[in-house]
């Protein structure tokens, strides 16, 4: 309890601040669109540990990878996974000849995916391969019931076209279970049930901030989103006789929902769940939050944006350059606040191309439009991709990933 209700007034006190700093909750994130978020004071206040150069090796021994090799996903080379929980704890399962599962999850609306949405999938999928794991995904379906108010009848027809989007970053079908709350709770319920008997009301409201106007499904859920922490929530799924770890990948905005869990695994004689999480992709009008879809338009890139429409958002995006261009010439640009070279950090993969970027914008000799022009094609190039595949994603693919079969493959 003493460690929730720390964990509760850190974030109380991060979103009371005056608007020089920024608000990092599980419900938002934002602050100036002229400073980035202080990622240092994010990590002393949710508590979470960094990435450091031992964890980095520790991680690249585990993934066979070379210090240097490329291969090494660019979320890893630029510290874009920048934090974690227990993740040696993961590593040393692979070490010691075992394997993890992944477990990520997704809200289902009606409202296509962005940009933003993309960053903890392409890093899912990058661990699936990388350690050949098996992934579980949890649409939580019910939670958009509780918490905004849809309609049950819509939830169905909106969770299977979420699904598609998720297909279409490439993961292994045969190695990846996607289930609906609403349609797969028989067999999550007994788990929801021995973590709901070990989570207090005053846990649950101290970490989420519930209070008396909360719905009671509210208050409850938090037990739910953590029930797939658990494999024996899986017993047709991960067929196995002891206990798989599970490995989170998410933005740090979701610690809150998996520190509770971590707390009650012990008690449950389970292995507590592992967290690798990233920093935001800023929306389009400043890098002091990040990028959401409950955001005004002018925030986003969509994931059926085309290249036109991403040209034309890009262009208008928050610049780190200068009022002028001769002043801009003679003192650079700032490329932490700049939005067009953030996103040329998460998406464009040459290291090489990326630093000489960079230097330019720094030392004010590649210009914001050059910036811009660069973040739009590269922006615009993983989306062409990813909609072709969407396009050829069926329900028959929707149909298979959700049926209940062994996605163990040792």
């Amino acid at each position: 309890l003493k460690l929730q209700f720390l964990y509760f007034i850190g974030m109380l006190r991060v979103s009371t601040r005056c608007l020089c700093e920024a608000v990092v909750t599980p419900w938002e994130v934002k602050g100036p669109k002229d400073a980035p978020l202080q990622y240092d004071k994010v990590l002393k206040q949710f508590g979470s540990d960094p990435m450091t150069e031992e964890m980095m090796g520790k991680f690249r021994e585990a993934a066979h990878v070379q210090k240097g090799d490329k291969t090494l996903h660019r979320f890893m080379r630029r510290n874009i996974a920048f934090t974690h929980r227990g993740l040696d704890e993961a590593l040393a399962e692979v070490l010691n000849g075992r394997k993890f599962y992944l477990y990520t999850g997704r809200g289902p609306s009606d409202k296509t995916m962005h940009i933003g949405h993309a960053v903890p999938f392409m890093l899912t999928k990058y661990l699936q391969d990388q350690f050949d794991a098996p992934l579980v995904v949890q649409m939580t379906d019910d939670e958009k019931f509780l918490f905004r108010d849809l309609e049950m009848e819509k939830l169905t027809t909106m969770t299977r076209e979420n699904i598609k989007d998720i297909l279409a970053f490439g993961f292994d079908p045969k190695k990846t279970f996607i289930f609906s709350n609403l349609s797969y709770m028989q067999r999550l319920y007994p788990n929801t049930l021995r973590i709901q008997r070990l989570l207090t009301f005053n846990k649950v409201s101290a970490t989420f901030g519930f209070d008396g106007s909360s719905n009671i499904g509210k208050i409850a859920f938090p037990a739910i989103q953590a029930a797939p922490c658990l494999s024996s929530s899986f017993p047709q799924v991960l067929p196995v006789k002891s206990k798989m770890r599970c490995l989170i990948p998410c933005a740090i905005d979701q610690d809150p929902f998996f520190l509770l869990t971590r707390d009650v695994c012990p008690k449950l004689k389970s292995p507590k769940p592992s967290l690798l999480m990233t920093k935001f992709l800023p929306p389009l009008t400043g890098v002091g939050g990040k990028m959401s879809s409950s955001g005004a338009s002018n925030t986003q890139v969509l994931l059926t944006d085309d290249r036109k429409t991403v040209m034309k958002k890009i262009k208008s995006c928050f610049s780190g350059g200068a009022a002028t261009l001769t002043e801009f010439k003679e003192k650079g640009g700032n490329t932490e606040i700049d939005v067009a070279y953030q996103y040329l950090k998460h998406f464009l993969e040459d290291d090489e191309e990326l630093h000489t970027l960079h230097e330019g914008f720094r030392n004010g000799t590649i210009h914001s439009g050059i910036m811009k022009q660069r973040a739009a094609e590269v922006v615009s190039d993983f989306l062409d991709e990813l909609q072709a595949k969407r396009a050829q994603i069926t329900d028959a693919d929707v149909d298979y990933v959700m049926s209940e079969r062994s996605i163990l493959h040792l």
